[in-house]
């Protein structure tokens, strides 16, 4: 899925880190906890949640103007939601460990939907 050196579209490759970044740190999280409570708190969870559903949607709908293929929205749809009821609700019964998992999951979902969506928006334009 590598997308070329003239690559230009530089929001996918901002999700792309922004959800490795939510992943490392909804893993780290729990180990600071007690040292830096303000960036290890639920609203700092919610906000990375909706920077990367926001960001991602715009990515989304602008990669599928070029390329019209639907297997992005597929997996953008599958983080997006994964995203949602880890952070926002839904996922209380999982506990603590399953709220990180389920995270980790809509991220790796996140990064898979954006290489994607660059390749194709890619190629759309060599065609």
């Amino acid at each position: 899925m590598l997308t070329g050196p003239d690559d230009s579209d530089v929001l996918n490759r901002v999700v792309v880190a922004l959800a490795a970044a939510a992943a490392l740190h909804c893993l780290i999280a729990p180990l600071l906890s007690d040292r830096l409570s303000a960036l290890t708190g639920e609203t700092a969870h919610l906000v990375l949640a909706l920077a990367a559903i926001g960001l991602s949607g715009i990515a989304v709908v602008r990669g599928w103007l070029r390329h019209l293929d639907g297997r992005v929205f597929g997996w953008a749809v599958g983080a997006w939601t994964s995203l949602i009821l880890a952070r926002v609700g839904g996922a209380e019964e999982l506990g603590e460990v399953g709220e990180i998992l389920l995270t980790c999951v809509a991220c790796a979902l996140l990064i898979i939907a954006h290489q994607l969506n660059r390749s194709l928006a890619y190629w759309s334009r060599r065609e």
